[in-house]
């Protein structure tokens, strides 16, 4: 009798990681997206899980199942409070009004009376521990599940004794079911944790690749992801640093360095929320202006530079300027908007620098692509 509890609750415990596993894969980027329809996707799998496990768990002759079913409930409720976990654990719990099995003292209402409490008592305990315990923190001590599982399902079953259950089969069967409950709880945190991990590793490796450590700004691998996504109403504007070169000759790489440190919070802090700046490259900068009037491209240019004209650096620098030119997105392609922004760039520091030049699309204009002069900057072309 024991050697088939034992295997009763050894298959019980290979459906609970199969599923929970199956679990495991909504947890699919980082951040989790907040939205109802990926935590009522986890209830109905919870759900799932706890009749599968109730309908292949055990019954003793005296009507006490003996399952894991428990297990996804208390991981609910660590996750989404006692209120997801009683509703995910119900369907299980009243199951054995539907299926009465055996002629015992817990048959129909008195095991449904017995499921209820146990699922009240974990869910409670399951709550009341959320404090020491977060399932999606891959920091915490696979050790400290075990303790909290082992007071978290301390209390299954106890029930029994005020139901006039068969105690000798309370015996025979709770330390196994408290045993494969700890185990199996700590397969599903395992489980959970280690994907909370790689996906937060895999965030952080993705920040790091799109994002200039200097600035702090998405860098030009991030700018060229973002490229196919802007529309007629937005606007570019390349950015460059005047006289950057002299910079670091006269003054040295670290001064540099803080500079383009600078001027990279300076351009976040200034862009509205939905507009994004870029490390370009070397000392250019990139800002793609999401919903802007046409009209309005240019003052937000020269508010910009004006901005950075007027921020002191500290010595040993006495004033950074910038060049900056830009064009609008329309329905022409999205490269031939980076190069106009490039060419009124161009015509900015053949001007003399420290000054705003937007370029409208204009299909008669030469592009240029042989160096300097190949198409004079002509201010009808403004």
């Amino acid at each position: 009798m024991f050697l088939s509890l034992i295997q009763s609750l050894f298959v019980n415990f290979s459906v609970l990681v199969t599923l929970s596993f199956v679990m495991s894969l909504t947890y699919r980027s980082w951040p989790p997206p907040r939205h109802w329809r990926l935590k009522g996707m986890r209830l109905a799998l919870t759900v799932v899980t706890t009749l599968a496990l109730v309908l292949l768990g055990p019954v003793d002759e005296s009507g006490l199942r003996v399952n894991l079913s428990l297990v996804p409930v208390a991981v609910i409720v660590l996750r989404y409070g006692m209120g997801s976990g009683l509703l995910a654990g119900l369907p299980a719990a009243l199951l054995p009004l539907a299926t009465p099995l055996g002629s015992g003292p817990l048959d129909g209402a008195a095991a449904t009376t017995l499921s209820l409490v146990n699922l009240l008592l974990v869910s409670g305990m399951a709550h009341l521990f959320r404090w020491a315990l977060n399932i999606s923190d891959p920091h915490g001590s696979l050790q400290r599940h075990a303790w909290v599982a082992g007071l978290i399902f301390l209390p299954t079953d106890l029930g029994l004794v005020l139901l006039g259950g068969d105690l000798d089969v309370l015996q025979r069967s709770y330390l196994p079911c408290l045993a494969f409950s700890v185990l199996g709880f700590w397969a599903v945190a395992s489980m959970i944790t280690g994907r909370v991990a790689l996906l937060q590793s895999t965030d952080a490796y993705r920040e790091q690749a799109h994002r200039d450590a200097l600035s702090g700004l998405p860098n030009r691998r991030q700018f060229e992801l973002d490229l196919p996504f802007t529309a007629p109403g937005d606007a570019l504007l390349l950015i460059d640093v005047d006289h950057f070169k002299q910079v670091n000759d006269r003054h040295g790489h670290p001064v540099g360095d803080q500079v383009l440190a600078r001027i990279g919070g300076l351009l976040s802090d200034a862009l509205r929320g939905r507009d994004r700046a870029y490390r370009y490259g070397g000392e250019e900068f990139a800002v793609i202006l999401r919903r802007v009037q046409h009209s309005r491209i240019e003052e937000v240019a020269q508010r910009l530079c004006d901005l950075i004209a007027a921020t002191p650096f500290g010595e040993p620098l006495e004033q950074v300027t910038v060049s900056v030119g830009g064009a609008p997105f329309g329905l022409w392609s999205r490269t031939r908007t980076l190069w106009d922004a490039d060419e009124a760039l161009y015509c900015v520091k053949q001007g003399g620098r420290n000054g705003v030049r937007i370029l409208t699309f204009d299909p008669a204009r030469p592009l240029r692509t042989g160096g300097p002069g190949a198409a004079p900057c002509d201010p009808l072309h403004s």
